[in-house]
């Protein structure tokens, strides 16, 4: 009788005992899948977040420059009331226009327009023709150091390269009354430098309003393939940007 109720005893403590490690799984199993819940939250947002970074960036360095230069090219076409140069200028404006349109499809994430340009041309092709674009009074210099290993450039390098580039071009024009110098160097470590000769005159009126925004977007891009951009003036009133990538 005694072994009875002690067996007994011996097996409801052994049931107690499971219950109680079912609970404390059960509560393991809960915990981990409330803390997975916030993980997935937060990494969709912060997701979210990244996107909207990117378009903004996209759209604030590409589709920017392409506007600033369509206002360049419609100022000297009103001052040349009608001249010869006229409709090559108007010209100009509707590529510009139509370049800043496939800007802001390609930020969006949309399908490239059948028979557009190559999406990846070489890095030095895009910065020349970003001279191309701006109007023949801008006085501007692009030169390439070790051409040769252009060749050997990422795609994610080339994209932040030319993105920056086209920034710094911008705030030149923008923010400069002179000369502009742009200098690729390639090589293991991409420098990019961009050298404005003088500041614009202090009350001027601008070229086109900026969004002050322009040296972060560059810092950023610079920052997320373990690069840096510096930016300081120089002794004859201009400025000089170089990002090392």
């Amino acid at each position: 009788m005694e072994n009875s109720t002690f067996s007994v005893l011996s097996l409801a403590r052994e049931l107690f005992l499971f219950e109680v490690l079912l609970a404390l799984i059960a509560v393991v199993v809960l915990v981990r899948a409330k803390s997975k819940c916030r993980a997935l939250r937060e990494s969709a947002r912060n997701a979210t977040f990244q996107e909207r970074l990117r378009i903004a960036s996209e759209l604030h360095d590409g589709a920017g420059h392409r506007m600033l230069a369509i206002v360049l090219h419609a100022r000297q076409l009103r001052a040349q009331d009608g001249g010869t140069h006229a409709p090559r200028t108007a010209h100009l404006i509707e590529e510009l226009a139509v370049e800043a349109q496939r800007e802001v499809r390609e930020a969006l994430g949309c399908l490239p327009v059948p028979g557009s340009a190559p999406a990846d041309p070489p890095l030095s092709e895009r910065v020349v023709a970003l001279g191309e674009g701006l109007p023949p009074d801008v006085d501007l210099t692009v030169r390439f150091g070790n051409a040769e290993a252009e060749s050997g450039l990422g795609a994610a390098v080339r994209h932040a390269a030319y993105r920056i580039v086209q920034e710094a071009l911008s705030n030149a024009v923008k923010h400069g009354s002179g000369p502009v110098d742009v200098r690729v160097d390639f090589g293991e470590r991409l420098r990019v430098t961009v050298t404005n000769a003088a500041r614009r005159e202090e009350g001027a009126t601008p070229v086109f309003p900026g969004s002050g925004q322009g040296l972060a977007h560059m810092r950023r891009r610079a920052a997320e393939l373990g690069g840096h951009v510096t930016y300081r003036p120089l002794p004859d009133g201009g400025v000089r940007l170089t990002a090392v990538l």
